[in-house]
């Protein structure tokens, strides 16, 4: 028989996705291609807990991992349902609702050893390469617009930045050698040309360069940190932010007190620039005046030899900032610190530091606020497994809610906070890469130094199965009508799944057990599982069940009673005296009625067959009061 699609919901949306369930792709039906149409977007699901988290599907981007330099680059989740990343000398695109990849394209160059991505915007995807060079790309066929080449050269170290019709990016040469950031327009200024090369708006050179260092903009201005141009080492003379006039490209200098280098995005936080210098300080800068107010956590801490690359996030009140410990062991120091932010002239108040196995080197992942009030962000550890981790909190606290205590080799103990999901196997390797969290689908994307993507969710929690066409309710509750040797899919059905993504690809015949084969007269229950994703954030198989009532007939007049509509108790398709005969001697106990015509026998649907099933029988006869027929 012909099996109705099993649809998958969204807690978050209340959308009923709909997959065919003879092996059709789930996001063939589903993937968004058009922005304007996206029927919804997720706020950042909350998961607190590793069995609450699953790895929905990983894809390895690049194949060779004794060529580390041709590891895939960061990546961007874009509007259109795809998301887009690059390795050796090929730009592709996955789809992310599945990770198959849905198409590729040549490179001009390529990133070697990127840690950054693409960016998208307007159709067009844009990609910094070595040597200088930015590519822009139809985002659709990753055919080919254009092709910009710095001067200088140097290699892809900092994000892509769209703002207003350009895109902005620096490059980096060492420490001490000179290196551009540059402003491009993101059209295309010869549609019939696919390699042609374009000029920069603007570029501002810096010794030193730029690295992982992002503009920031107000209105008015775009502002840029940097390098310090000495070699391992802070500046002798304080630096200033780069500030160029929008309108008038003239560039000038936001001085302040910073000596070192600025590898972290910078936040704008109402008329204030937020950000953190390589030596583990953060700052505040007026970016009308320029005033400077600054917190040296790793001065303060007496931390030597530590380092930060860390962008601030600013939540409620709470600034939480990540700091590098010595080498590359395990438990050597590294910590997220947590700041009350407080405004004035020194806004910062350290809340408290809590330690890290790994240093997190890449952005976290804010996700929101909790039912609890906890700010709620994700960070990932980049070392073996590249666990990621939750911390909770909110303002007035001295550490977070959920911690863990680690033991290290010397028997050591560390506190940490909780991890929500661990990588296995192949999948397992460094993270210096941003995670991503995409509000189309739900999901949070984790490029791996094992050249995989992963994409991890919140785990099912609930599902529903119904076979709408042998469906009885007695009382409110539901009852499937099977009969013996038959298998549960042998009628048309419908499974519901509720969960705050809905993004899966499979086949529901194929990862729906049941806990019966063939139905006999003794099941009264039929337990329905659904396996998805590929293991949860423990590396355990991700399972849900829901338990059905089932009735069984043995011969076709018991199945053809069980489905009858009420007050036909018979089951011969009408409702007469006869009916009302058989109703009337049940409630007399005269003779008793079996299982399968209970249901037509509570006329009324209250669960119970008693005397005002029998009026209500008789009233129909005489076609005094209607039965509402429906089973």
């Amino acid at each position: 028989m012909r099996k109705r699609p099993a649809k998958f919901l969204s807690a978050f949306c209340a959308a009923v996705l709909a997959v065919n369930a003879a092996a059709v792709s789930a996001m063939a039906e589903n993937t968004v291609t058009d922005a304007e149409t996206a029927p919804y977007t997720y706020d950042c699901p909350i998961f607190t807990d590793a069995d609450d988290s699953v790895l929905y599907w990983a894809t390895q981007v690049g194949w060779d991992k004794d060529w580390w330099s041709d590891a895939p680059s960061g990546i961007t989740a874009a509007d259109n349902g795809y998301l887009y990343v690059c390795s050796a000398y090929s730009i592709y695109k996955l789809d992310k609702y599945t990770g198959k990849i849905a198409g590729s394209g040549k490179m001009a160059g390529q990133a070697s050893y990127a840690t950054k991505g693409p960016a998208y915007a307007d159709g067009k995807v844009f990609m910094a390469l070595d040597n200088g060079t930015v590519q822009a790309f139809d985002a659709d066929t990753l055919e080919s617009l254009w092709i910009y080449k710095n001067k200088l050269g140097g290699s892809p170290t900092c994000d892509i930045v769209v703002n207003d019709g350009k895109i902005y990016t620096g490059f980096w040469n060492g420490e001490d050698v000179d290196a551009d950031y540059v402003c491009l327009d993101t059209s295309d200024p010869d549609a019939d040309t696919t390699n042609e090369q374009i000029e920069a708006d603007w570029e501002f050179t810096n010794c030193g360069g730029y690295y992982w260092t992002t503009a920031a903009f107000t209105d008015d201005y775009i502002f840029i940190g940097r390098e310090n141009g000495v070699a391992g080492t802070e500046a002798d003379e304080p630096l200033g932010l780069i500030k160029i006039d929008k309108k008038t490209l003239e560039a000038s200098l936001l001085t302040g007190g910073i000596k070192n280098d600025v590898r972290s995005k910078i936040v704008t936080y109402g008329n204030k620039l937020i950000f953190t210098d390589r030596s583990g300080t953060l700052y505040s800068v007026d970016a009308n005046t320029g005033v400077t107010s600054s917190y040296k956590l790793a001065e303060q801490l007496g931390l030597e030899g530590f380092t930060c690359t860390s962008t601030p996030i600013i939540e409620n009140g709470r600034v939480y900032i990540t700091l590098n410990g010595t080498g590359w062991g395990d438990y050597n120091g590294s910590m997220i610190a947590v700041f009350d932010y407080v405004g004035g002239e020194f806004p910062f108040e350290l809340a408290y530091t809590v330690e890290t196995k790994y240093a997190c080197q890449a952005d976290g992942i804010f996700a929101g606020v909790d039912a609890d009030g906890y700010n709620t962000i994700y960070y990932v550890e980049n070392g073996y497994p590249g666990t990621i981790r939750v911390l909770k909190d909110k303002k007035g606290m001295t550490a977070p809610v959920n911690t863990v205590t680690e033991t290290d080799g010397d028997g050591k103990e560390h506190i940490c906070p909780d991890f929500v999901f661990k990588p296995q196997g192949a999948h397992s390797q460094y993270c210096a890469v941003d995670p991503v969290f995409d509000p189309q689908t739900g999901l949070i994307f984790v490029r791996y130094d094992s050249f995989n993507i992963l994409a991890v969710g919140p785990a099912t929690k609930d599902i529903e199965f119904t076979a709408d066409d042998i469906t009885i309710h007695r009382g409110g509750k539901e009852t499937l009508v099977y009969m013996a040797d038959q298998t549960p899919t042998d009628c048309d059905y419908t499974l519901s799944v509720w969960n705050t993504t809905g993004i899966y690809d499979y086949d529901p015949t194929e990862y729906t057990t049941f806990s019966v084969d063939k139905f006999t007269t003794d099941d009264e229950i039929l337990t329905v599982s659904f396996g998805f994703g590929l293991y949860t954030g423990t590396g355990s198989a991700p399972e849900c069940t829901t338990d059905v009532e089932v009735l069984v007939a043995e011969t076709e007049d018991q199945y053809k009673r069980a489905l009858a509509q009420r007050g036909d108790v018979n089951g011969d398709g009408v409702v007469n005296v006869t009916d009302v005969s058989l109703i009337a001697a049940h409630v007399k106990s005269v003779r008793k009625i079996d299982k399968y015509s209970m249901n037509a026998a509570d006329t009324n649907a209250d669960g119970a067959v008693n005397v005002s099933d029998i009026s209500l029988a008789a009233a129909q006869v005489k076609s005094v009061k209607k039965i509402d027929k429906a089973r």
